[in-house]
This record gives C-alpha cells, structure tokens and sequence, in this order.
C-alpha cells in the first residue's frame, strides 16, 4: 500500500516525489550531522527510525484488521451480515486516509472491497439458486463501468453493471435475477438501476444500438460549434447529449470476475464501438461540451456557490472541479485512442503519445488528487448524495492547492480544444 501520496505503481509523480522526499531527508540529516554534537545527531536519528517503525507498524495493524474483514465477509451467511463489516471497513480506511492523506492508497483498499462484496453477492445468488432448485449459476462474465472500472473507487461511489452470458435460456435469466436481487441487497446497487444483461451477440447489437449518430430531440445549440471559453456552458447534468449512450461509459468500463474469454470479447467490442465512434461528427460535439464545462471558479475570480439546499454556500466538486477532470481526460484520450481506464493511467499514456507535455501531466495528476482528496473529505462527512466543500474554509495553503488545480484543469481544456475542435 503506498504511503506517500501519489505513489502507485510507476506513477511519474512517483518519480519526483521520492527522489524530492530523500533528497529533503539527506539534506537534513547532512545538516544535523554537520551542525550538532555526535550524540544529538544519532538521537534524531534514531527518532526519525523510531518514528518510521511506528508508521510502518500502523500499516500492518492496518492490513492485519482488514484482512479480518476481509474473512469475515467472505464467511457471512447472508447479505445483511455484510453490511456492518463493510461499514467497519469504510471507517478503518477513513481513519487511515485521514492520517495519510494518500488518494491512491484509498482507492486501492475500496477497489478490493468493491470486489470482495461483489464476488459475495455473486456466491449469494449462486446459493439462492440451488436452494430454489434452479440449477447452478451458469457462465458469466460481469463487467462495471464508472469509478471502479476506472480503479477510482472511493466510500460512496456508484457504478453500472453488466452481465454478459454465454448462451440464452432460462437458467441464465434466473441467475441475472438472484444477482440483481443480491446486489441491492448487499448495497452495490439501487433499486432504481436495473442489470443490464445479455449474450455476446446481444451485446453487440446494443452497441450498435446504442451509439446513434445523435439523440432524437437533440436541441440545436448542443450541436453549434462551442467557442473555447468565450460563454461557459450552463451547470447542469454530466450525461452529455450527441452520443445515444455516452462512450464515458464504455471508456470506464473494466472485467471484474466470470469467464475472462468472454469478457475480453464484450471489451474488443466496446474498444471497435468507440473507435468507429471517435472520428465523427457526433463524438466532436460531444467534445465540444465536455470542453466547456465550467470549473469552480468563475468570472471576476468568484466561485460556482450553490444558491439553495443544504449545501448553500458550497461547492459541487463534482459538477466544478473532478468531473471536468476527468471527463475531459477522458475525452483526449478516447481520442488519441488509449485503452486506459483510470485518470492517473489516462495521463501517463497521454504523456508518452506526446499529448501531454511533462509540467502539465504533474499538474493534472496533482489537480486530480487534490480533488479527490476533497471528495473523499465530503464522504468522510457522511454527505449521502454528491461532494462538496467551502472555499472559504480554506487556510492560504489549501485556496492556491486548489486554485493551482483548476487552472489545471483549464489548461487541458485549452490544449483539448486545440486538438479536437479544429477537427470536428
């Protein structure tokens, strides 16, 4: 699990941020051995090793007590009894995440707990079946798109699901039922969402289907080339018209568990679908809207409040700051024809492409965790529905933080705009 923040795997904040971290450490302990008596300097250090042996302790406590949940979970005998374990989780990754501040590592521990429910729920549906005596869960293969198929899972995210079978008949229907009913039940999805399913060639059909040219209604100002940043489109919600089913989804969408065959099939489908789809006019004028998404701050330097609600005097991170993020990300990388599902993964490749110039991907990738940082506070707050925070709550750090960050994010609108609007 990593402990410094932004380090994962060969995250090219890592490069950095390390070599920084041991320079700033020899750079002390030079001055300490320099400027202090033989015995002073081996006590700091001998506290410095002191004190990294008590993190590097709270890490395998950490890892010790959720590997009990971890069992704990995979003994449960109905849904229910999953629920207190996955609240006790959430809490011991918000304890962790509010000593290490690391985005990455939280994600990392709520993707696993993400699969570990879900590979439960699958085995709940399974038992249900056999004890209706419906035969045994047949092959599968279940796909997810939004936060975790991107890997960004955090304490409150949502994603869509979608169950790819190996062949027709009733066996196959009974199984998506009991998944569906298990799934609710152990908390990964509402009643309102319904589990897409079907075969190999039903998938296809409704690609296919589903990737219209444009929606029928669709209004005449979504379809007017948009001037970059001349009149910020007005808030309102992220699902963009243009494409009858929106290739954010597909983009985020990743294998969970099943049959891999198969699922690797339904990707190499969804990959053909957005590639037919990324030289046409209707992803440019989806493109067009993604890049002018206003972020939270707004003309004359004043911020995107909320006016009304609960949250009065906030700001919607989601709506003013991570999703233009991401969702412009997204959309430069569909572009440059990156398969990479997650933002930090989105950055990287973009850089090696040439997309990205080096100061701007470290810019990004520390905007996107800074924002997440935020979101993540919001659900440590218990906020059921959205992420949000004050700016003027801010100490003078956190307010250039953050500021830095959305002039980031307006960086990469422009560059976005300069590579996809000529085009369209």
């Amino acid at each position: 699990m990593p402990m410094l923040l932004g380090t994962k795997e060969n995250d090219i904040l890592q490069w950095r941020a390390s070599a920084e971290l041991v320079a700033t450490l020899k750079g002390k302990l030079a001055r300490k051995w320099e400027q202090s008596p033989a015995g002073e300097a081996q006590s700091f250090l001998e506290n410095f090793i002191g004190a990294l042996r008590d993190e590097l302790g709270y890490e395998a406590q950490l890892a010790r007590e959720l590997s009990a949940l971890d069992e704990g979970i995979e003994a449960a005998g109905s849904p229910g009894e999953t629920l207190p374990l996955q609240a006790r989780y959430l809490e011991v990754v918000s304890a962790h995440f509010s000593r290490r501040k690391s985005v990455l590592a939280l994600c990392d521990v709520c993707n696993q707990l993400h699969d570990r429910v879900l590979a439960k729920a699958i085995a709940f549906a399974g038992e249900r079946m056999l004890q209706l005596g419906q035969g045994r869960a047949p092959v599968y293969a279940l796909l997810v798109s939004g936060d975790r198929g991107r890997g960004e899972q955090t304490l409150r995210s949502k994603n869509r699901y979608f169950l790819l079978l190996e062949e027709e008949g009733p066996r196959y229907l009974l199984f998506k039922r009991q998944l569906a009913a298990a799934l609710q039940d152990v908390g990964l999805q509402g009643e309102e969402q319904a589990l897409w399913h079907g075969t190999l060639r039903e998938w296809r059909d409704f690609l296919g289907g589903t990737l219209s040219p444009v929606e029928n209604g669709a209004r005449e100002n979504d379809l007017a080339p948009l001037l970059p940043f001349a009149a910020p489109l007005k808030p309102g919600p992220q699902e963009m018209p243009g494409l009858g089913w929106h290739l954010e989804t597909l983009a985020d969408l990743c294998f969970i568990t099943g049959k891999a065959p198969l699922a690797s099939e339904a990707l190499d489908a969804a990959a053909q679908a957005m590639q037919g789809q990324r030289n046409r006019d209707p992803f440019f004028q989806l493109a067009r809207r993604v890049i002018g998404l206003p972020v939270a701050l707004g003309r004359f330097g004043r911020w995107r409040l909320q006016r009304s609600g609960q949250h009065r005097g906030e700001l919607n991170l989601e709506e003013f700051a991570l999703g233009p993020l991401v969702m412009t990300l997204r959309i430069l990388a569909l572009h440059a024809g990156i398969p990479a599902a997650g933002t930090v993964g989105r950055v990287q490749r973009l850089l090696d492409k040439g997309s990205l110039d080096v100061e701007l991907a470290e810019r990004l990738l520390k905007a996107f965790q800074c924002f997440l940082q935020l979101k993540v506070l919001s659900e440590i707050r218990n906020e059921e529905e959205g992420s949000f925070c004050n700016p003027e709550e801010f100490d003078a750090e956190e307010d250039a933080r953050f500021r830095s960050s959305l002039d980031a994010v307006l960086s990469l609108q422009k560059i976005t705009y300069q590579r996809l609007v000529g085009q369209g």
